[in-house]
């Protein structure tokens, strides 16, 4: 039996009469545990790990073989790619539905949800992968419960973000051939596979829900999952995984004896979960306006393991099949109360933040050594762990009003470039234009090493000043009243931990350090801030 845990539903517990059964057991291995798959229909391929017993994963050449096979028995797929890595391999997608489309165009005409399924951004993290592509295959047969939902919902599958990461040796790396975590280049998008990933994918189908899979989390569960929990993406998107989503996954899993809780580990008194920064996957979903669920594989072996992420991925497209009103409700009311923020500019950016424990408890299970280095084949012992905290709720510590626009001079061309490269819209000034701005003025600059930047510039903000300032034509406009409004408001605030001056596209116009503010007074951060609506003789910059 799955033993339960408290739930928390707006703020309230559920019963948690199983998990009270439990006292100090000794939980199967996951060798002991018993995998279920269906037989494969008459003609339809295998992967090559099936092939093996789950003995080895399927590699990238393997993979492509077997989408190729799958697609030649189905007239409800698509098979394409969707831009290739810095060493040329090709991304491989997929497109489910029934009636086919190939067009995000085309899925707005059939009024249901999009869902969009990931796997293996980083290289050696491939578990959850290998269920993927078991349940693309499920997909295509006739009489199982993955094919009936394709009435229902249209689904993409990225089964391999990132091959070049999987393929290198020995056993893959969690980076790309450069060296760079991908699940850290969603706001740069500075690598091929993440920037087509999200241009081509995230930006042009606009999922109303997508997950990442990936390798992570705690024993004895078989799935970790978490939602956006950054504070400024709307609450409703992880209130609709905590309440509704989750125990979906929780009961599928249960279902067949496997576990599920959060992302990712904790003790005696409290659970954490991941990180805020919007520079990851799930967190940027949450951003552009879309239910984005980050999946992880504890420690077990690769059949078991396969299984329990087929299982979730199949529970999340279950459950936006029966709930599609609620869902497209949700990303609907996301997407119009962000524009409305804009429009009349309202509510306040967050530029620092922390996690506070929730406002109810919860019971979990605990393996005493944090549960992520235990051998798969071996058993282990769990505790229950009741009433304790669940380290997971955004507090905000501080924050910037919001404009109607942000305006940056016409030499701000990589900052407007990475913003281009999330589909956010740009306009340039047509002719000379005095305006009313505020402008942060910089009391400091020192630099700090983030992944694949050796000096990410910090702005030490110090007073904010409102000025008249003539800008010339060319200089470019970008507003908040747009879907991708938090996205901007977060990229264009100097403060955030994700913004284009922390990436280094205005460094050429900044002080390089406290010592050079000095002089008739302090230089101005050239990102300027139009408070109100306004009419501004403009046009759309083009991609």
């Amino acid at each position: 039996m799955n033993p339960r845990h408290a739930r928390p539903t707006h703020g309230r517990i559920l019963s948690a009469v199983a998990a009270l059964l439990l006292a100090l057991t000794a939980l199967p291995s996951a060798a002991e545990a018993q995998v279920q798959w269906s037989a494969v229909a008459e003609g339809y391929p295998t992967t090559a790990a099936e092939d093996v017993g789950f003995d080895r994963h399927t590699n990238h050449e393997e993979m492509w073989a077997y989408l190729r096979a799958l697609k030649a028995v189905t007239p409800h797929m698509y098979l394409g790619s969707y831009g290739q890595t810095w060493l040329g391999r090709d991304l491989a997608y997929a497109v489910f539905s029934r009636p086919l489309i190939s067009q995000p165009w085309e899925a707005n005409t059939l009024d249901r949800p999009v869902l969009l399924l990931a796997a293996n951004v980083h290289g050696d993290e491939r578990t959850f992968r290998e269920g993927l592509l078991v349940l693309m295959r499920d997909f295509a047969t006739p009489g199982t419960e993955a094919y009936e939902l394709l009435d229902e919902v249209t689904v993409l599958v990225a089964p391999q973000i990132n091959p070049d990461g999987f393929e290198a040796e020995p056993g893959g790396t969690r980076e790309n051939s450069r060296f760079i975590d991908l699940n850290r280049d969603y706001v740069k998008l500075e690598h091929p596979a993440i920037a087509s990933y999200v241009g081509n994918l995230v930006n042009e189908w606009r999922p109303h829900l997508y997950i990442d899979g990936h390798n992570g989390g705690s024993r004895p569960y078989n799935l970790n999952y978490q939602c956006p929990s950054h504070a400024d993406p709307a609450p409703e998107i992880t209130l609709l995984c905590d309440d509704e989503i989750f125990p979906a996954i929780d009961a599928k899993l249960d279902g067949e004896g496997y576990r599920s809780w959060y992302y990712t580990g904790g003790n005696e008194e409290a659970w954490r979960v991941g990180g805020s920064q919007a520079r990851i996957g799930r967190n940027y979903g949450g951003f552009v306006n879309s239910v984005a669920i980050l999946f992880e594989a504890p420690n077990q072996t690769l059949d078991v393991g396969a299984r329990a992420g087929y299982l979730g991925y199949l529970a999340v497209v279950e459950w936006a099949a029966e709930n599609a009103e609620l869902l497209t409700s949700v990303i609907a009311e996301a997407n119009a109360e962000t524009i409305a923020m804009g429009a009349e500019p309202r509510g306040e950016i967050t530029t620092e933040m922390e996690y506070e424990a929730e406002e109810y408890t919860v019971d979990y299970l605990l393996v005493e050594d944090g549960g992520r280095g235990t051998d798969p084949e071996e058993a282990v012992d769990a505790v229950l762990i009741e009433g304790a905290q669940l380290m997971k709720k955004p507090v905000v510590l501080a924050s910037r009003p919001r404009p109607w626009a942000y305006v940056l001079p016409p030499y701000a061309t990589d900052a407007v470039a990475m913003l281009q490269r999330h589909g956010i819209a740009v306009e340039q000034l047509t002719e000379e234009t005095e305006l009313t701005v505020d402008a942060y003025t910089v009391a400091g600059v020192s630099h700090e090493r983030a992944y694949d930047h050796a000096a990410a510039t910090v702005v030490d903000v110090g007073e904010v000043v409102t000025l008249q300032e003539t800008f010339p034509p060319h200089s470019y406009v970008v507003r908040t009243a747009q879907q991708l409004g938090r996205l901007v408001g977060h990229m264009l605030e100097p403060e955030t931990e994700d913004n284009v001056v922390y990436w280094n596209t205005l460094d050429a116009y900044l002080p390089r350090s406290a010592d050079d503010v000095q002089g008739d007074g302090p230089p101005l951060v050239p990102i300027y801030k139009l408070m109100r609506p306004m009419a501004l003789p403009t046009e759309l910059l083009r991609d």
